[in-house]
């Protein structure tokens, strides 16, 4: 049976005049064009109509100088295609149009090869944006065409489809175009020649550079004459030879794995800049990376990091994204004409890719903007749209929050709370790709209830009751509702009461001494996905006496690990994980692994710092405090690269480890025992001092 919504989307029967370029519709051929090769190209001939707009399309298909290639790019399985069936078209289409053609008219032997035409497709693609030059499209068409032909490139270049290659060809530098002064072609070369790795080593590709804040003169990278000296060189040579920080060498990495022909990006997290590489389709990894806090420079769908990954996976399944396509297309030429036949193409469109959530939002917003659907249809298409993207909640969450701000107005007072529960129920069962700000979402729903309080913590109580089952989003959960609601004694306490009855509501235990071994396996799930203010918020609720461990004088600075996080190897049931963020503190703390081989411990400073040193100790004694032995202490800036910085067979402690100059740059302490015993491993205080550099 049709759901309410679908009902919505019903078709009219009336069949509609053809545009110029459009194939004739009525309800019975939409579902038949997606199937059919012929109607799908006519269908992408069209859509690149609407988009040109009058103008631009009687340029290009009313002869002349561009009846040549009007021609060519009117065939099927060719260069329309490549450019309609590779993701999103470019903010200018008329641009891209000119860039293809361009290319087209200088170099059509080599074009007529797929592996050229994929790639004239992605850097028209690419150069149709509004940042993009259109006079340096030939030379970075040119560079892939001429590298891949003499065997430049890495095979992988070979392997893929016009939407990947958009990540190629698309060296940038945060995201717009670089100059040849900086990371265009020139730089694309050097790089080219000079790093030669495995498509895996891209991820390290960024440490080939020094991380220097001043050069050899002493001018800081954030003035005009940190290069100054250097310009003669080519920019990344420049990179490797002088340095850079955070962005200087990300770029490098990024642009060394594009120069030789495998899909990267480059990314802003807070305070820092980072990249990730494509090792393989659906394989996204990140490099010199330091949060899951991301905002993409490069991306096809939108600037996240959940997005990156459902296009991926969307764009993947070349069969269904392309019907998806298709009826979207549909959709749009049909909406100003016959609205119930456009609502039509729309369920079509995501009922072909179900995953597709530029349709979801699209129709979503067209809906919003033109049906005016009553609030149970609209709760209909929630819970469609929900029903779909539950594995990705981001996504999903995006979709629900075109609307549900207008919606909420008219839904009655007493179903407000249970509309927004919807989405917690369904992502309640599940992990998520990725980490995202779950915190900014709630902020969105319950700023739709209106501002009253006690209204605010009825609902977190009831969010709080259905991700007990989560282990994933709980944590978020409970460091949201801490940081609203607990800004003060009172508030702590009405917040710690609220909690407390939503465990229990939830299954969990509302007594106050269990609370820890509630929170225990959420703590740890905050730690394995690098959440920082869940970790230390759920610490706190914990509320755990600290431990008292002795450890002597700390050295000089702050005690940089006090906020950060605490994760490690294997867990055991003589952990206590509500104890583990005091680990980092003064007072000390205790965590305890389960039998294995080569135990350790990650700590995550709560700021990058230059440290003074490092103080391990721990309460064990007699035979039990030979489990700590042989120690290893190792630093690193990205949590990816290791530098050991200490080593000992000594039992006892505590262990001091000065580090005065030895330490410029670290985010990350890794304490570990380094044998082949498989035994558990043990220790109640990791204090790392220092100065910040954030």
């Amino acid at each position: 049976m049709k759901t309410t919504w679908m009902l919505l989307l019903a078709p009219s029967l009336l069949a509609l005049a053809p545009a110029t370029a459009r194939p004739p519709v009525d309800a019975g051929s939409l579902a038949k064009a997606a199937d059919d090769p012929a109607a799908s190209h006519a269908w992408a001939l069209a859509e690149l109509e609407r988009a040109l707009g009058d103008k631009e399309w009687k340029s290009l298909s009313t002869g002349g100088p561009r009846a040549a290639f009007f021609r060519e790019l009117a065939k099927p399985d060719g260069l329309l295609d490549e450019l309609m069936f590779s993701g999103p078209l470019p903010d200018d289409p008329a641009k891209m149009i000119r860039v293809a053609e361009s290319l087209w008219k200088a170099d059509a032997r080599s074009m007529a090869d797929r592996r050229e035409l994929t790639t004239a497709a992605a850097v028209a693609l690419t150069f149709g944006d509004g940042k993009w030059p259109e006079d340096q499209a030939a030379a970075r068409y040119e560079y892939y065409r001429d590298s891949r032909k003499a065997g430049q490139l890495h095979p992988m270049f070979d392997t893929l489809e016009t939407w990947e290659k958009r990540y190629v060809v698309s060296v940038s530098s945060n995201g717009g175009w670089a100059g040849d002064d900086g990371w265009g072609e020139r730089s694309m070369e050097w790089l080219r020649d000079h790093v030669k790795l495995p498509a895996a080593d891209y991820t390290k590709a960024c440490w080939q550079a020094p991380y220097r804040l001043n050069n050899v003169f002493g001018d800081s990278i954030h003035g005009k004459n940190y290069y100054a000296p250097f310009k003669e060189m080519i920019h990344a040579e420049r990179v490797r030879e002088v340095g850079g920080v955070c962005g200087s060498l990300s770029h490098y990495g990024a642009t060394a794995a594009r120069s030789n022909g495998i899909p990267a990006i480059t990314m802003g997290e807070p305070g820092h800049c980072a990249y990730a590489v494509r090792l393989g389709p659906g394989e996204w990894t990140p490099a010199y990376s330091l949060s899951w806090k991301r905002g993409l420079h490069t991306s096809l769908w939108g600037r996240t990091w959940t997005q990156l990954v459902l296009q991926d996976k969307v764009l993947a399944e070349k069969y269904a994204s392309h019907r998806s396509d298709v009826h979207l297309w549909q959709a749009r030429s049909l909406r100003d004409e016959d609205p119930d036949l456009a609502a039509s193409a729309y369920r079509m469109a995501v009922e072909a890719q179900p995953l597709n959530q530029q349709a979801w939002l699209e129709i979503a917003r067209w809906m919003k903007e033109r049906r005016q659907p009553s609030p149970a249809d609209w709760k209909a298409f929630h819970d469609q749209a929900l029903a779909a993207l539950a594995d990705y909640p981001e996504a999903a969450w995006e979709v629900l929050a075109v609307f549900q701000p207008s919606v909420m107005p008219q839904v009655p007072a007493d179903e407000r709370i249970p509309f927004l529960l919807a989405f917690h129920d369904a992502i309640a069962a599940r992990k998520g790709p990725v980490m995202w700000d779950f915190g900014k979402a709630l902020d969105e729903q319950v700023k739709m209830l209106g501002g009253d309080h006690a209204t605010e913590l009825e609902f977190f109580e009831q969010v709080v009751a259905m991700q007990v089952r989560s282990e994933t989003w709980l944590a978020p959960v409970v460091a949201w509702g801490r940081e609203r609601f607990a800004k003060d004694p009172a508030g702590a306490t009405e917040c710690f009461n609220v909690l407390a009855r939503g465990l229990a509501a939830g299954g969990g235990s509302s007594q106050a001494e269990s609370l820890g071994k509630v929170l225990a396996p959420v703590i740890l799930a905050a730690a394995d996905t690098g959440n920082v203010d869940a970790f230390q918020a759920l610490s706190k609720l914990a509320g755990t006496t600290p431990a008292k461990v002795p450890t002597g004088e700390p050295f000089p600075g702050e005690l940089l690990s006090a906020g950060g996080l605490l994760k490690i190897s294997t867990t055991s049931r003589w952990d206590d994980p509500s104890q583990h963020a005091a680990v980092l503190e003064a007072s000390g703390g205790r965590f305890h692994t389960d039998k294995e081989v080569k135990p350790h411990a990650v700590v995550r400073l709560a700021k990058l710092g230059e440290l003074s040193g490092i103080v391990l100790a721990s309460t064990a004694s007699g035979y039990n405090s030979t489990r700590e032995v042989p120690l290893k202490v190792s630093v690193s800036e990205d949590g990816q690269q290791w530098t050991e910085v200490f080593r000992t067979e000594k039992p006892g402690g505590p262990w001091r480890i000065p580090l005065e100059g030895k330490a410029p740059r670290v985010g990350y302490v890794k304490v570990e025992r380094d044998d082949d015993r498989s035994e558990v491993f043990h220790m109640n205080a990791i204090q790392v001092y220092g100065r910040r550099l954030q």
